[in-house]
Formats: structure tokens, sequence, C-alpha cells
């Protein structure tokens, strides 16, 4: 199409949409002519292999759309004249090695989509100049190994998502310097092996994402001042090994997942200090043999997962001042033996789950007494107490069995308490329950019972 042609079709147009024109190899020059040109939408124009250089003389262009462009190899410098430019979305261009250095005059830049660019290795110094960039998007560029300095320069920027960054081994120390940033996202980041202490300074930070980060063998001490941090996503970090103690100055944290840390073999005891935590996620932890006895202070606590915890023997005590737990998961835990007897103090629980634990053996009286408790789950568990007679009858039977016999040992503890004491009289509590055994007892008999 000759550029006389072209202008008589398109000249006055705000949208161009060539979208999914698979054959198109280039671009007219006369596009630079389009001056009322907002939006121009290439995506998936798979043969297209650059842009004219007339194309910075759109001077009203907000959004560029060259999404799966596969063969588009790079930008013309004249990219750095789209002063309204505010959303450039370069997903998916395979192909495209490098970014103009033209790029940090982009002024009006909000968002800028780098998803997918494989072959992308660097990124310009002249990205800190984006001023009004609040969107970075670098996940799956695979052959990215380091980001500039001049990063910490993008004082607007909020989300920042690396995900999939294979060859990356690590942050600038001038990332501290984003006030702004709420979302940090490094899942998959195979090659990191440490953060920068300077991570601390994130006073915005919510999100932050660290899954499947397999190198990563520990956390900086700074970790603790993330002041306004709701999640942090651990899960896969296999050569995790500890956590620092400064884990519990997370004020805002709401849920904590470990899952899958197969090195991590104890929990600070500064965790519960994490007053806000709502979902404590640490199945699959291999080498964890314990739980610190601070967990009890999680007040917030409504779910917990300790599946597959190989070595994990036992629960800490505390585990009754969860007044808020709903959910706890216990299934696999192999070598657990007991469970304390605090267990009867979880009001909320609903869902208990500690199907094949086979070393457990026997389930505490005072679970009888968990009134909200629906969910039982003791599938291949060897349990002598209840026996499996109780147990076939479902969760009403064992809870009911259960308090039988978490009552008749209480009675007689308090007996015993009282004789030691000479008391004359028994105390109240103490009467209380003698009573109601005896009225049960009377009232099956006056009906033809034992």
């Amino acid at each position: 199409m000759d550029d006389e042609l072209f202008l008589r079709l398109v000249g006055n147009a705000t949208t161009l949409n060539l979208g999914g024109c698979r054959d198109l190899k280039r671009l007219p020059m006369a596009l630079g002519k389009l001056t009322t040109l907002t939006t121009l939408d290439l995506n998936c124009c798979n043969a297209l292999t650059g842009l004219p250089e007339s194309l910075g003389q759109l001077a009203a262009l907000t959004f560029l759309d060259l999404d799966c462009c596969d063969a588009l190899t790079g930008l013309p410098e004249s990219l750095g004249k789209l002063a309204a430019l505010t959303t450039l979305d370069l997903r998916g261009c395979v192909a495209l090695t490098c970014l103009p250095k033209s790029l940090g005059k982009l002024a009006s830049l909000t968002t800028l989509n780098l998803g997918g660019c494989h072959a992308l290795t660097r990124l310009p110094e002249s990205l800190g100049q984006l001023a009004a960039l609040t969107t970075l998007d670098l996940r799956g560029c695979h052959a990215l190994t380091g980001l500039p300095e001049s990063l910490g320069q993008l004082a607007a920027l909020t989300k920042l998502n690396l995900s999939e960054c294979d060859a990356l081994t690590g942050l600038p120390e001038s990332l501290g310097k984003l006030a702004s940033l709420t979302t940090l996202n490094l899942g998959w980041c195979r090659a990191v092996t440490g953060l920068p202490e300077s991570l601390g300074k994130l006073a915005s930070l919510t999100y932050l994402n660290l899954s499947w980060c397999r190198a990563l063998a520990g956390l900086p001490e700074s970790l603790g001042q993330l002041a306004a941090l709701t999640l942090l996503d651990l899960s896969k970090c296999h050569a995790l090994r500890w956590l620092p103690e400064s884990l519990g100055r997370l004020a805002a944290l709401s849920v904590l997942d470990l899952s899958f840390c197969y090195a991590l073999t104890k929990l600070p005891e500064s965790l519960g200090q994490l007053t806000a935590l709502e979902m404590l996620e640490s199945f699959v932890c291999d080498t964890l043999t314990g739980l610190p006895e601070s967990l009890g202070q999680l007040l917030a606590l409504t779910s917990l997962d300790l599946s597959y915890c190989c070595t994990l023997t036992s629960v800490p005590e505390s585990l009754g001042q969860l007044a808020a737990l709903t959910y706890l998961y216990l299934s696999d835990c192999v070598a657990l033996t007991w469970l304390p007897e605090s267990l009867g103090q979880l009001a909320a629980l609903t869902t208990l789950d500690l199907s094949h634990c086979v070393a457990l053996t026997w389930l505490p009286e005072s679970l009888g007494q968990l009134a909200a408790l629906r969910d039982l789950r003791l599938d291949k568990c060897p349990l002598q107490f209840p026996p499996a007679s109780i147990i076939q009858q479902g969760v009403p039977a064992i809870k009911a069995f259960l308090l039988a016999h978490y009552h008749a040992i209480k009675i007689l503890m308090m007996i015993a308490a009282a004789r030691r004491r000479r008391m004359r009289r028994p105390p109240a509590e103490l009467w209380v329950l003698i009573r109601d055994e005896f009225f049960s007892g009377l009232a099956i008999s006056r009906t033809g019972g034992i």
C-alpha cells in the first residue's frame, strides 16, 4: 500500500487496529502523519520485523500494542519522542534483544510490559528516567541477567514483576529507593541467591512473592522493617535453611507460605509476634522437627497447615491458645506421636485432618469438647483410643466418647486434689460435674436403661 492511499484510508483515525495481520512485514513511512492517532494495535503481526522511524511523530499516541510480534528484533530510536504514550505492550516479542536508549524519554509512560521477551538480555540505564512508570512487567525474560542501578529512580513504580527471570541472580541495592512499590514478584527466579539489605526500606510493600527461588538460602535481617507487608510467599524455596528473627516485626503480615521449604529445620521464636497472621502454610517442610512455643500467641490465626512434615514429632501445648483457629491440617505427619491436651480449647476449630499420621495411637480426651468440629479425618491412623468401633460411627460418636472419658478423668483429678487439701465440701466445679453424671444416670434408669 502506497503512502497516499494509506493516508486517504486512515488519515484522520484515532485508532488503528492491525492486530492479527500475520503477513504484515512493514508499515508505511506515512504512519507518522497520523497526527490524531491515540491507539496503535499491532498485536500478533508475526511477520513484522521493525517499525518506521516516523513512529516518533505520533504526538497524540497513548497506547502502543506490539504483543506477540514474534519477528520484531528492535524499536526505532524515535520511540522516545512519543511524549503522550502511557502504555507500551511488548509481551511475547521473543526476538527482541534490546530497547533503545531513548526509552527513558517517555515522560508519560505508566505501564511497560516486556513479559515473555525471551531474548532480552538487559535494560537501558535510561529506564530510571521513566518518572511516571507505575507498572513494570518482566516476567519470563529468561535471558535477563540483571537490572540497571537506575531502577531505584522509578519513584512512582508500584508493581514490579520479575517472575520466571531464570538468569537473574540478584537485585540492585537501589531497589530500596522504590518508595511507592507495593508488589514485588520474584517467583521462579531460580538463580537468585540473596536479596539486598535495602529491601527493608520498601515502606509501601504489601506483597512479596519469592516462591520457587530454589537457590535462595536466606533473607536479610532488614525484612522485619517491611511494616506494610501482608503476604510473604516463600514456598518451594528449597535451599532456605532459616528465617531471620526480625520476621516477628512484620506487624501487618496476614499470610505466610513456607510450604515445600525442604531445608527449613525450625521457625524463629519471634513467630508469635505476628499478631495479624491469619494463614500459616508449612506443609511438606521435611526437616521441620518442631514449632516454637510462641505459636500460641497467633490469636488471629485461622488456618494452620503442617501436612507432610515428616520429622515433626509434636506440636506445642500453646496450640490451645489459638482462639480463632478453624482449620488444622496435620495429615501425613508420620513421626507425630501425640497431640496436646490443650487441643480441646480450640473452640472455633471446624476441620482437623490427622489422616496418615501412622505413629498416632491416641487422641486427647479434650477433643470431645470441640463443639464446632465437623470434619475429622483419621484415615490410616492406627488409633487405639478411641477404639475402631467408635471411629466407624463418625465425628459425633468420637466426640461423645472422648467427652465422657474427659469428664471422668477430670472428676478423679479434682477429687484427688480435694482430698489432698482436706476439703469438707467438694469444689463447685466438681459438684456440677458430679451432678451432671448423677442425673444423666438417673434419667437412664428411670427410662429402663442400665
